[in-house]
């Protein structure tokens, strides 16, 4: 009988387990200029692309944008248009390793910050070179994974609720 009980508060408090939600939260799609990517001029803008919308709160959204002496680069208030977040920059014959660091708020709540580089460089590269820098670029995955506390949960449920019905069967012979 004591362990019918056990059995029985385990499979209760794996069940917990599965209700709760799983989190996916948005993630970085792609960034203009590329991440890790040499450009031979500064752009007039940097460009962030979530996989999910993004929701404007006051100045919950933000991207700084600054040369390898610190000198901020960018003109203006960053603008929202969907999952896009994008802010304009100063004509600047700046050049060397621009780093770029972002603020975001997804339409589910979630905040987002991240970091990436770019390089200017009017050095003329091969198309080879640059498709080679583009492929090395650390890329991000989609939050699209199923949670392994999920996972987890529903195989210790379907794993009690076997014992349970092997016990219960045993015991009724």
């Amino acid at each position: 009988m004591k362990i019918s009980k056990f059995l029985l508060t385990a499979g209760a408090l794996t069940f917990s387990f599965v209700a709760l939600p799983a989190s996916a939260h948005t993630v970085l799609v792609s960034a203009n200029p590329a991440i890790n990517s040499t450009v031979v001029a500064l752009p007039s803008a940097v460009s962030l692309t979530f996989a999910d919308e993004l929701v404007a709160l006051g100045d919950s959204n933000s991207i700084s944008v600054t040369d390898e002496n610190g000198t901020e680069l960018i003109s203006g208030k960053p603008e929202i248009s969907g999952a896009v977040l994008s802010i304009k920059l100063d004509v600047s014959e700046v050049t060397g390793v621009i780093k770029v660091i972002y603020r975001a708020v997804a339409a589910d709540g979630h905040v987002i910050t991240g970091d990436y580089q770019f390089t200017v460089s009017p050095v003329v590269t091969s198309e080879t070179a640059t498709r080679i820098l583009e492929e090395i670029a650390p890329t991000r995955e989609s939050g699209n994974k199923v949670s392994i506390y999920l996972i987890i949960s529903a195989t210790l449920v379907v794993g009690g609720g076997l014992l349970l019905f092997f016990i219960w069967k045993r015991q009724s012979k």
